[in-house]
């Protein structure tokens, strides 16, 4: 009676585990515009077209998983002495401990951090999505002087370091790698971008970004993506005008 039950057993677990298993290890998730949606004003400020032609790069020196976003997206709140602090929101499609690190090269511990903080044992969306949304969001903001013909300088800036913690990122670190370009890099798998200390030649990867590619924040990305609650140190808005009316409507 068992054995005859076996198959319809089997099937039936299979039917459950295959959708279940497509959930934990589909962690490809990057923004995509709602169609029909207005997402974003159709002519941005002087400010804010001066903040998009603003290049930006983003790196890594180690070998991390997930795609690094084709937009990044910022916000941007004004000082009274005339300088500009623009949160950057950098968006990964996944967050997953294989790559150049020791984790990866002992096996064992990526094996098992891969099953419990993504993939939740193979049940589920992981820990890190239960908790945060999909994909991987790493926030960094920039103090821009700006300059009477609107040109803007790099002051200082913040990102997160490998333990979630915001350090303070100088104009020399910002500039340290390219020397023409703001550019913050993760030193760490889970791409937090408040590495320090690397210099031209030393990232395994280098996206810069630029007029076209930095683009304002929608609201429906803010709200999709649990941007109130992610990327901190990108968060220069107040969380009410960095989700706008959509936390309402849905």
């Amino acid at each position: 009676m068992h054995v005859r039950n076996l198959p319809s057993r089997s099937l039936a677990i299979a039917a459950l585990a295959v959708p279940l298993l497509a959930s934990a290890t589909s962690g490809s998730a990057l923004p995509r515009p709602v169609a029909g949606e207005m997402t974003e004003p159709t002519e941005p400020t002087e400010l804010g077209a001066a903040i998009e032609r603003q290049p930006v790069c983003v790196g890594s020196t180690v070998a991390s998983a997930g795609e690094l976003g084709d937009v990044l997206y910022y916000r941007s709140s004004s000082g009274e002495h005339g300088e500009v602090s623009v949160g950057y929101f950098a968006f990964f499609s996944e967050e997953r401990p294989w790559g150049n690190n020791w984790l990866t090269w002992t096996v064992l511990p990526a094996l098992a951090v891969d099953l419990v903080y993504t993939h939740a044992l193979l049940f589920g969306p992981g820990i890190q999505r239960a908790a945060y949304g999909k994909g991987d969001v790493e926030g960094f903001r920039i103090v821009y002087r700006v300059s009477e013909g609107g040109r803007l300088t790099a002051e200082h800036g913040a990102a997160d370091r490998g333990d979630h913690r915001e350090v303070r990122l100088e104009r020399s670190d910002l500039l340290s790698v390219d020397p023409a370009r703001p550019t913050v890099y993760s030193r760490w798998w889970s791409h937090q971008l408040g590495g320090r200390g690397a210099g031209p030649g030393e990232l395994v990867y280098h996206r810069c970004y630029g007029a076209g590619a930095i683009r304002l924040l929608p609201p429906d990305v803010a709200l999709d993506f649990r941007l109130d609650r992610r990327a901190a140190p990108a968060r220069v808005v107040p969380t009410a005008a960095l989700l706008g009316q959509l936390s309402a409507s849905r």
